[in-house]
């Protein structure tokens, strides 16, 4: 584990405003000791800074010690993240901070449940503070393996539970979810242009990839095609500024280390619990779903029980919304037509995700947003090696013959077709 980095606001003072937020200890408390360390390895988390702090204290009128430990999430305030995003970054950490303080805490009122980590209030509007799920027994999968069916269904369950709750909550407070998902516009173009560069080289780092592979030159060209002009990402930002007829508050990148899972003495999956609200966007709900089973789930998943994931996500949608009184529904037939639609999030999450989720080893930031430079051949880059590494060689091309079974390349080839001819 890396050293911690440890703010200077993180004090006693700190922790206790942070427990006397909670209905047990409304009386007051008193911090005896505290300590702090790193809770995540590198590789498992970029954009922030996340400290496990264990607290030993006592209630006012208790003579009882108590200990107590919970996950800090502060912002990053050095390295390259920071320096390419410091911005966006700090806004980011307030709607993550809102989105428990306001929403989950709505969300409650609506309905009972246990999608996400307990919540403290932070008297550091940037900082979210958060029960230590391993105390409970949860425990955070290697993210290598990638996820089985059963943990994937309790994935779509939840994810599709809190959709519905932030489609409720739309209704009857749209000022708390328009303030989740607002953003800065000349953020929002900074970081467009980074990523359409970026999305660039990386279909090229494809492209480079399938070329020896001589059953796969079909795809070695269409890769190479994307990564040319602006008609993908014409196709790309067309496919974002559609309205959908289902509009959700979605976590956006549902990767396998923004959950957590937990088990029974026989090792079989019972629980998860969703965490990491950082990157919330106001869209259909159905782009979460195909980012997480294109890069979270395992290949026997996608290749055996994809439809099956599919149906368990919309009866969990549609049962939510009749516990909550809400009219909408979600039918399968409705539900592959729009994710077929949203093949260009597919391709995004396969070439610029995917590789990035399965890296052997920690990715060093700076060398990956800026690994652009046209001067550098392909295979020289920095974004290359995420595309020769071991775990990457285990599921790839693999991968490639499943989106190709699910219709996405034709799909795309079609978008672009008919967009070149007009």
């Amino acid at each position: 584990m890396e050293e911690p980095n440890i703010p200077d606001w993180l004090t006693a003072d700190f922790l206790k405003s942070c427990l006397e937020s909670d209905e047990d200890n409304k009386e007051g408390v008193v911090i005896n000791s505290y300590n702090a360390e790193s809770a995540v390895p590198p590789g498992n988390n970029y954009g922030s800074n996340i400290l496990r702090v264990k607290i030993v204290y006592k209630k006012l009128f208790d003579s009882a010690e108590y200990s107590l430990s919970l996950i800090i999430k502060a912002p990053l305030v050095v390295g390259a993240y920071f320096e390419q995003f410091g911005d966006s970054l700090n806004e980011a950490c307030l709607r993550e901070a809102k989105y428990y303080n306001e929403f989950i805490t709505e969300s409650y009122k609506l309905m009972k449940h246990d999608l996400v980590p307990r919540h403290y209030k932070s008297p550091n509007p940037l900082c979210v503070v958060l029960e230590d799920l391993k105390r409970s027994g949860y425990v955070m999968v290697d993210r290598q393996k990638l996820l089985d069916f059963d943990h994937c269904q309790l994935y779509v369950k939840a994810s599709a539970k809190l959709h519905a709750l932030t489609i409720a909550v739309h209704k009857t407070h749209p000022d708390i979810i328009e303030s989740l998902v607002r953003e800065k516009q000349i953020a929002t173009e900074k970081t467009e242009q980074v990523f359409k560069h970026l999305f660039t080289t990386l279909y090229m780092c494809m492209a480079t990839y399938l070329e020896d592979k001589k059953e796969y030159k079909e795809f070695e060209d269409f890769f190479r095609d994307i990564s040319e002009g602006e008609t993908f990402f014409n196709i790309y930002r067309e496919v974002e500024k559609t309205k959908s007829r289902l509009t959700a508050v979605i976590q956006k990148d549902p990767w396998c280390t923004n959950m957590m899972f937990k088990y029974n003495s026989l090792g079989d999956v019972l629980g998860v619990k969703l965490f990491d609200f950082q990157n919330l966007i106001f869209t259909t709900p159905l782009r979460e779903l195909v980012t997480f089973v294109w890069t979270s789930a395992n290949p026997e998943v996608r290749e055996k029980k994809l439809h099956e994931l599919y149906q368990i996500y919309c009866d969990s949608l549609n049962c939510t919304f009749k516990q909550l009184g809400c009219s909408e529904r979600l039918s399968i037939e409705e539900l592959k037509e729009e994710i077929l639609f949203l093949s260009p999030f597919v391709m995004v999450a396969v070439c610029a995700m995917a590789p990035f989720c399965l890296a052997d080893e920690a990715v060093n930031i700076s060398d990956f947003l800026n690994a652009n430079s046209p001067d550098v051949p392909i295979k020289e880059s920095h974004n290359y090696r995420l595309y020769q590494g071991t775990t990457f060689n285990k599921y790839f091309p693999q991968i490639i013959n499943q989106i190709a079974k699910e219709g996405i390349f034709e799909h795309i080839k079609q978008k672009m077709k008919h967009l070149s001819s007009t």
